[in-house]
């Protein structure tokens, strides 16, 4: 057997925990987005915006 064809077919066994990984950070990155956009964070994340712009003498 052609050793390219080897190597492709072990590494495609373990394909399942790539598959299985995308799906678990696509979902921490949904839901981040999703405390992100909350409406009752909204004042923390302008507060949190407005800090580089805060000129309080440091």
């Amino acid at each position: 057997m052609n050793p390219v064809f080897r190597a492709a077919s072990e590494s495609a066994t373990d394909m399942w925990v790539m598959g299985a990984m995308t799906a678990v950070f696509l979902a921490f990155f949904i839901g981040w987005t999703l405390w992100a956009w909350w409406p009752s964070n909204r004042q923390q994340m302008v507060d949190a915006a407005r800090i580089p712009l805060d000129d309080d003498g440091e």
